[in-house]
């Protein structure tokens, strides 16, 4: 397949899926067509079926060879042609750029056929120009797309230049680079449905066009979401999603992860690193996430949400921005260095900006209950100054420095944070509390769940999950403890215990 790719720009038909499979994933991919998607081909973020399809060992089969073990999956659609309709021959957009690293799977879904399926010009993605660049230089009408046509163009190229319609059906892939000439015309009398994920090498950046006639053009803002399907991708090159979940959120799972590490020159702005979400037995929401925000960026415009938020400054400096409401000119700022973090309560307008010269990598908790308190009897929006007592010199063994929050919120009956500090060889067993627990270390490093980690780095323990640590570093380990509370009545158990049951 390496070598087709290589050689003439596509590969295939490769059979994947089953007439069964097929239908059950057509009818499940129309169904969640209208569901909100941050731009037109991010189906694959916003809706569960187009990311287990895009993740699919079968399909990623045809993609590692070409693209390595990385890769990030930063399109998917649908693409519905009615009877007696064409795409003119065209380069993607997107994935034009000289340096490849880009791979697109068509994959047939209904009624399709050689005649209805991609038609190719062989070994065109080598041309080092796009489809859309030569008919603007030979002052071709930009739709032109008969056969005679396009060839003549080609020609200009490689003498031998022909067009190629592979035998493909419903249930079968090709595989093309997306710098390969292609279009398609579907003849019949009958709607063709075909399913597109494209994807790329974990470096390379994508942006979302703002022309797709020649020249090209791209937006700088906002980033295209893209999900990791297969490896690790670096920070800072993509804006990183989280893959969507099943109806259902799922329960968070007991678990110690990594911090990213600040990139020297950030290619983005702002790069995000999804860590978890889902529910525990105190929280009905909650979400995870770290992020690096480039010198003079901001993630967001102010905005507020029902959820309650806790924003760790994990290295640098950020400049935390709140107002009354979201489209006040008036706001208030507040400057945060590593150790420090803000609680936002429910509806709290809020948004950072990077003000300094360095890059700044911030954790986020986010979460949410079903049943919470009256506004008027939870806390308000809060700055902590953890840096304080965080990096003050320690005391041997170790040391709670003192509580730092504890606070009635909107969401929770006790949100508690205090300053830990532990000497090398210092600990404590473990055991399981009755609350949630986050973690956040800034230094040193630990043993904890079977495995060492070393700063910076975010545990997360659910209530009732057994967890201890060790600090086996050569230098003390910092680290704020949050612990989250909410009482959980005797009909909440029953009502869960009723939806576990029934799947829902």
């Amino acid at each position: 397949m390496i070598d087709d790719i290589e050689r003439d720009g596509f590969a295939g038909p490769f059979p994947v899926l089953s007439r069964k499979e097929r239908g059950r994933l057509l009818s499940r991919l129309i169904k969640e067509r209208q569901k909100r998607k941050v731009w037109s081909k991010a189906s694959a973020v916003a809706n569960h079926h187009y990311y287990k399809i895009a993740s699919d060992p079968r399909i990623l089969e045809l993609v590692r060879p070409v693209l390595g073990e990385d890769i990030i999956l930063w399109a998917a659609h649908l693409v519905i042609r009615r009877p007696d309709t064409e795409h003119p021959f065209h380069c993607d957009v997107e994935s034009s750029s000289a340096d490849g690293g880009f791979l697109t799977v068509w994959l047939g879904l209904e009624n399709t056929n050689s005649a209805s399926g991609l038609k190719f010009v062989r070994g065109s993605h080598r041309y080092g120009a796009t489809v859309q660049e030569i008919k603007a230089r030979l002052g071709m009408n930009a739709t032109e797309n008969s056969d005679a046509a396009v060839l003549d163009a080609a020609r200009t190229f490689a003498q031998d230049a022909t067009i190629v319609q592979p035998d493909v059906c419903d249930g079968a892939a090709l595989v093309f680079d997306g710098r390969a000439w292609h279009g398609s015309h579907n003849p019949s009398t009958t709607t063709r449905v075909a399913l597109l994920l494209q994807y790329a090498r974990a470096d390379r950046p994508v942006f979302i066009p703002e022309a797709f006639e020649w020249p090209f053009r791209f937006k700088t803002e906002p980033r295209p979401p893209v999900l990791v399907v297969s490896g690790r991708s670096p920070i800072g090159v993509n804006q990183i999603a989280r893959p969507p979940g099943a109806r259902r959120l799922a329960a968070i799972a007991n678990a110690a992860f990594d911090l990213p590490e600040l990139p020297a020159k950030p290619v983005a702005h702002f790069a995000s690193m999804p860590h978890f979400r889902g529910r525990t037995a105190k929280i009905e929401f909650m979400d995870a996430h770290s992020s690096v925000l480039a010198p003079g960026a901001t993630p967001h415009p102010l905005h507020a949400h029902v959820e309650e938020e806790i924003l760790i400054v994990v290295s640098g400096q950020a400049a935390l921005i709140t107002a009354d409401d979201v489209g006040s000119e008036s706001v208030r700022r507040e400057t945060m260095n590593a150790g420090d973090f803000a609680y936002y309560p429910a509806f709290q307008p809020h948004t950072l900006v990077n003000a300094s010269d360095k890059p700044v990598l911030y954790t986020m908790l986010k979460w949410r209950n079903e049943r919470g308190h009256a506004p008027g009897e939870a806390s308000k929006l809060a700055f902590v100054r953890g840096s304080d007592t965080l990096f003050a010199a320690a005391d041997l063994g170790r040391r709670n420095r003192g509580t730092i929050l504890n606070a009635r919120t909107r969401w929770l009956d006790r949100l508690h944070c205090h300053v830990s500090i532990a000497m090398p060889g210092v600990g404590y067993a473990p055991h399981a509390d009755r609350y949630d627990v986050a973690i956040v270390l800034f230094s040193g490093a630990i043993e904890t769940l079977g495995k060492r980690v070393s700063a910076p780095a975010l545990l997360y323990h659910p209530a009732g999950a057994m967890h201890g640590l060790k600090s086996v570093g050569a230098e003390p380990a910092r680290y704020l403890v949050f612990e989250l509370d909410k009482a959980v009545s005797r009909w909440s158990t029953l009502l869960r215990a009723a939806r576990n049951l029934l799947g829902r």
